[in-house]
């Protein structure tokens, strides 16, 4: 209806290619390596699977992010162009979480993200919770940047960088 390509970055001129994970997917290697029922085809968008799990549709898990966060290390990220997880969806419920930091998050500063020397984003970061937007990037971040994917989660689990830890964690 939006005469977009796709609902997951409004940027993109042509849909996701990926084919290649549902052809990986059928190989009997993968499958049994993943210790899957060899019988079953994999697909990508099974009628069955969204059957069983409608009722789980937009059902909120904040509440299981305010329990992570109070007890965990949270990284919250986005890719600027989602349209359907999108930066501006996500700034609005963490601004409603149960949690004692989250003034001190909302007043953090967003600092300018990059990633050998490249513009890749910009993160905000207070005790344990990160939220890092990535640009050039829709719903499928891996896939848009791979490079500052990498560079994010491994800065997030080693603790280095505008992710490294700090006295409030």
């Amino acid at each position: 209806m939006t005469g977009l390509a796709t609902l997951y970055d409004f940027t993109r001129k042509v849909p996701y290619d990926t084919q290649w994970v549902t052809r990986l997917l059928q190989e009997p290697l993968v499958k049994r390596a993943l210790k899957a029922d060899e019988s079953i085809a994999f697909d990508e968008c099974s009628d069955a699977v969204g059957a069983a799990l409608h009722e789980d549709v937009m059902k909120s898990v904040k509440y299981m992010v305010e329990h992570l966060v109070e007890n965990s290390r949270v990284l919250l990220y986005q890719g600027h162009s989602d349209l359907r997880d999108g930066v501006v969806s996500t700034e609005a419920w963490v601004k409603t979480m149960k949690w004692e930091g989250i003034g001190e998050f909302l007043s953090a500063e967003r600092m300018v993200w990059r990633v050998n020397g490249t513009l890749a984003g910009y993160v905000q970061k207070w005790g344990s919770l990160s939220h890092v937007v990535l640009l050039s990037a829709g719903h499928l971040v891996p896939a848009d940047q791979p490079l500052s994917s990498q560079a994010m989660i491994e800065d997030w689990v080693l603790e280095k960088g505008l992710l490294a830890g700090s006295k409030e964690d």
